[in-house]
């Protein structure tokens, strides 16, 4: 495969029943076999059977089933990343069956911090590359689109408390002239951080469209693309590289007989099917093309395949991953999927840097260039005049320009002082000479700069007690949990779809007990239910969700060490870097008292005089050397405190996740148990003594519980709800 071909990748789900089917060559890096050995009774048969039972496929890389997340990006996202940074278009699409990890790779988990997929890293690595990049300027932003039933939907849209899919703006295509195609009404928006970022992946996923099928019970029921756009430009310079970094989750190709679907979801699938097809015929047109066997490329036949027409034969370089089951009864789908890999594989783009000077740019720079020439010639023909002192005003302003002139990371930025003079230049450079004054003494008396843009220790005091007092919110919400209270500011709202994911696990099965609600079936002792604590204290700790949120606290207490530790090293380096620059004070005043500084008397014969200076000039420069090292080790610490402080967040955001679907899933099943108990009024004791809910202490918090557990028991005894200030709860 060339350099210029698409990339193909192969990920292996794990499962509890693979087949052994499928074998990976140890001996040769990505070769892969499918082995289906003949059944008792084919063996046994006298009739000659003449079925393939073995096949091989090439894959650049292949992904076992042990294979984590981080692996995974390693090798697929980050060269997509870099292609993106250096201005070339990339694309990363997963492609295979229903329920085989598309989403789960592309996306990830909801849940678990570790389960991060390609986007959020990529999300990650981009910005952290943004910030590392000082000569460039950079814009990022930030789409997403979702093709469902072929129709296209803008999940980023201002809509979005939509209640439903359809309500969202639809994406129509346009195409121009030249043949380009345009989407219509799909918003872009602007992204200054990695936190923003990953909001508007939150909020598309939540609108996402999925549906529960018998082969996957979060089935994906729409292709989507996530689209990073970054525009760059050195300082000074006139070219603009515009880049598009896409990553296409598309719907899994399913066979109706095995999922058994109906209705709505059947015409999903009918939508799907269809173009995946067209998605194939592309993909063999353009082999064809390739021999010189045809010249159309049937792009138009779906929106699909519009939107992927650079992707695939076009201005791109693309990674395709194919994800598979390994469970014999997934064996066809398998090979399919690699059949198709194999024919991807053999198509060539013809990827270019996206680069083209931009005429508003340069229009400025001339434009600037043209008035400091015109300033110039009035001052060296003495038309400017002198002023004998400037005005307040005219000080401010010149003030604003040094400031703007020092703030620019531009290396061909020019001062504009307006009206060129000696007064004026006089005047400026006492500014600028007072604003290096100032900077020196807020860095304390003696301290130098620090390398490299490094932070100050008020800094550094600063992010360390920000995370001290997310350390003590942490484990305040800890202890809620466990007590079984919720924070107070997790709404019990129905689940959101952003939680619902295609997972890289076991197979889930459809068929549930009859009484079990979120994987948790009825306590041993239904007399739990008198006491909301008790019942959801039992449910917490039957609760599958429960697992991932125990891990987000453990990988939590791991980032907060790894946090404090980094600080620690930061605050002993620069503290070690005061020290040594008194050292070298220190030493320089007793070369300055044994009269070795110039100017000095010399009182000693030059050989002795010169092996001083030496010695002197040995021990600063030694001492230098030593503070170079720690101002490194300073910045490093910083810029880890940076990276971890971002994950932390992340880490936080998933927790109260999975405390928000722990809540929502427990109130359906608590409302299921006393429903379907059979004393459905045992709430009410013998005595007819009424029970109260759980309360947290916050009177605001403790009013919202009191107004829903009111509302609920009386629409249960279908009575007319009356004012809050009418009778008890009850």
């Amino acid at each position: 495969m060339g350099d210029d071909n698409i990339k193909i990748i192969l990920r292996i789900r794990p499962s509890k029943r693979a087949s052994g089917f499928l074998e990976e060559d140890p001996l040769e890096e990505g070769q892969v076999a499918v082995k289906v050995p003949l059944s008792p009774s084919e063996r046994a048969s006298w009739i000659v059977n003449n079925s393939r039972t073995f096949w091989q496929f090439r894959f650049n890389s292949v992904l076992g089933p042990e294979c984590s997340q981080e692996e995974t990006f390693d090798a697929v996202g980050r060269d997509a990343v870099s292609w993106a940074l250096q201005g070339f278009n990339a694309t990363v699409f997963a492609y295979g069956q229903t329920g085989s990890g598309k989403t789960f790779t592309i996306t990830g988990g909801a849940e678990r911090y570790a389960d991060r997929g390609l986007i959020p890293r990529a999300v990650s690595l981009v910005f952290s590359k943004l910030e590392e990049a000082d000569d460039t300027h950079f814009q990022a932003f930030v789409s997403y689109l979702e093709i469902y039933n072929d129709q296209g939907f803008d999940l980023l849209a201002e809509e979005r408390s939509a209640p439903r899919l359809e309500d969202l703006p639809k994406v129509s295509m346009l195409e121009d002239e030249n043949g380009h195609f345009h989407l219509k009404n799909l918003g872009m928006h602007r992204v200054a951080s990695e936190e923003e970022a990953l909001n508007f992946l939150f909020l598309g996923d939540t609108n996402r469209a999925i549906s529960e099928t018998a082969m996957n019970k979060t089935s994906s029921r729409s292709h989507c693309i996530f689209t990073i756009s970054l525009e760059a430009r050195r300082h000074g310079a006139d070219v603009v590289k515009r880049s598009k970094l896409h990553f296409v989750d598309l719907a899994g190709s399913e066979r109706v007989a095995k999922t058994g679907t109906s209705g709505q979801t059947l015409k999903e699938a009918q939508y799907i099917n269809s173009s995946l097809f067209f998605l194939e015929m592309v993909i063999k047109a353009l082999h064809e093309r390739s021999s010189g066997a045809r010249t159309h490329i049937p792009y138009r036949n779906s929106m699909m395949t519009s939107v992927l027409r650079d992707s695939l034969g076009g201005n791109c370089k693309t990674i395709m991953v194919a994800t598979v089951n390994p469970e014999a009864e997934h064996t066809e789908e398998t090979i399919s999927t690699a059949r198709f890999a194999q024919r991807v594989s053999l198509i060539k783009n013809n990827a270019q840097v996206n680069e083209e000077t931009d005429p508003a740019i340069v229009i400025q720079r001339l434009k600037a260039e043209v008035k400091a020439l015109r300033e110039e010639v009035e001052f060296l023909k003495g038309e400017t005049g002198e002023e004998e002192s400037l005005s307040d005003a005219q000080i401010s302003a010149l003030q604003a320009a040094c400031a703007e002139y020092v703030a620019t990371r531009d290396p061909e930025a020019q001062l504009s002082i307006g009206r060129l003079s000696v007064t004026r230049i006089k005047d400026c450079f006492a500014i600028l000479k007072g604003m290096v004054l100032q900077a020196r003494s807020e860095q304390g008396s003696g301290a130098e700069k620090q390398a490299g843009g490094g932070p100050s220790a008020k800094e550094v005091a600063r992010l360390q007690e920000v995370l001290r007092q997310r350390d003590e919110e942490i484990a305040i919400l800890v202890n809620m949990v466990h007590q079984g209270k919720g924070p107070p500011g997790v709404p019990l709202a129905p689940q959101s779809n952003a939680n619902q994911r295609e997972v890289l696990g076991p197979k889930a099965s459809t068929e549930q007990a009859p009484l079990t609600v979120a994987g948790v079936g009825p306590p041993p002792d239904m007399k739990i239910l008198d006491s909301p604590q008790k019942a959801f204290e039992w449910f917490r700790q039957k609760c599958p969700r429960s697992k991932p949120l125990e891990e987000n606290k453990e990988e939590l207490r791991v980032k907060y060490g790894e946090a404090k530790e980094a600080g620690a090293k930061a605050n002993d380096a620069r503290q070690q870097i005061q020290y040594l620059k008194q050292t070298i004070e220190n030493l320089r005043r007793e070369q300055a008292v044994d009269g070795l500084l110039p100017g000095a008397f010399e009182e000693k014969a030059p050989a002795a005089l010169q092996a001083d200076v030496e010695r002197f000039q040995k021990e600063e420069d030694s001492l230098k050397g030593e503070i170079d090292l720690l101002k490194r080790t300073h910045q490093e610490g910083f810029t880890k405190l940076r990276r971890l402080k971002k994950e932390i967040e992340q880490i936080q955001r998933m927790m109260e996740k999975c405390r928000a679907n722990i809540q929502t899933d427990f109130d359906r099943w608590y409302t299921k148990m006393l429903d379907t108990s059979q004393e459905p009024r045992k709430k009410l004791g013998a005595s007819g003594e009424k029970r109260l809910p759980y309360l947290t202490g916050n009177q605001e918090a403790d009013a919202d519980i009191m107004a829903f557990y009111k509302a609920k028991e009386q629409l249960q005894r279908h009575v007319p709800l009356t004012s809050p200030s009418q009778g008890e709860f009850g």
